[in-house]
């Protein structure tokens, strides 16, 4: 059992950690008769509540973001396509990443996501390292879009991490999705699948904008665990866990 917790944990940083940052804009209303009438800050429009989109943020601006009060992030734009980010929580983990966006067109982007660090404290004398990757591709604008993706990760641990084994690999597909129902209200909803684990998790959530470079995310993310693809003999789990998010803006140029 504490191996399987060990394995959530990593699976639920890894998820975050590569859940890369946001901007900002201001909705402006298509015509006279669109109900969204007063402009309307979307503080955090790149990332869902745990998956990435592929946009990125401004040169020079930073964001804070807390998840569960467990999770923080500090990221800052290099340029205007490169973001560099760092990752920490209160169960002992740090982890470095690089994002990078690629402008297809108006309404087409593209992103790569590269992160690597450590979790300690999981138990006394005991690490585990990990590196990984993802792509994704985001059709929309700031207010609306669409994002699927896939992802790559490895871990190595100092004892056995899960099913007997020191190293980990985790392979993923997901898809995040992000609509604007009011005029500082959103509604969020994504899944992530590592098939190589037959593991389904994601997130359901409604976001609020305070004022114009705050946001808080309130909503519920689900886990079902059925083991190994090639395993009949193991019986699925699910679970679900409340999920609670704000994020700041630091500073934007």
């Amino acid at each position: 059992m504490k191996k399987v917790y060990c394995f959530i944990l990593l699976l639920i940083y890894c998820s975050i950690c590569y859940s890369q940052d946001e901007d900002y804009v201001i909705d402006k209303p298509k015509d006279k008769t669109d109900k969204y009438t007063t402009s309307t800050a979307n503080p955090d429009f790149t990332n869902y509540s745990l998956t990435a989109s592929a946009y990125t943020l401004k040169k020079k601006s930073f964001r804070l973001a807390n998840t569960g009060i467990i999770f923080t992030k500090l990221s800052y734009g290099l340029t205007d396509n490169t973001n560099l980010s760092l990752n920490m929580s209160f169960i002992g983990t740090f982890a470095l990443s690089i994002k990078h966006q690629f402008h297809i067109n108006e309404d087409l982007k593209l992103g790569i996501t590269g992160s690597g660090g450590q979790m300690y404290g999981i138990d006394e004398d005991t690490t585990i390292g990990f590196i990984g990757g993802q792509a994704m591709v985001t059709l929309g604008d700031f207010q609306n879009n669409i994002t699927a993706g896939t992802g790559f990760y490895y871990a190595n641990g100092s004892y056995e991490i899960f099913s007997d084994k020191t190293e980990l690999n985790l392979s993923n597909l997901f898809i995040g999705t992000q609509k604007q129902l009011g005029r500082k209200s959103y509604l969020m909803a994504e899944g992530i699948y590592f098939w190589n684990y037959n593991i389904f998790t994601g997130a359901i959530a409604i976001k609020f904008i305070i004022k114009t470079s705050m946001s808080l995310t309130a909503g519920i993310m689900p886990i079902g665990w059925n083991g190994n693809r090639s395993s009949t003999s193991v019986q699925g789990e699910t679970s679900a866990i409340p999920l609670i998010s704000f994020r700041m803006l630091l500073h934007g140029s």
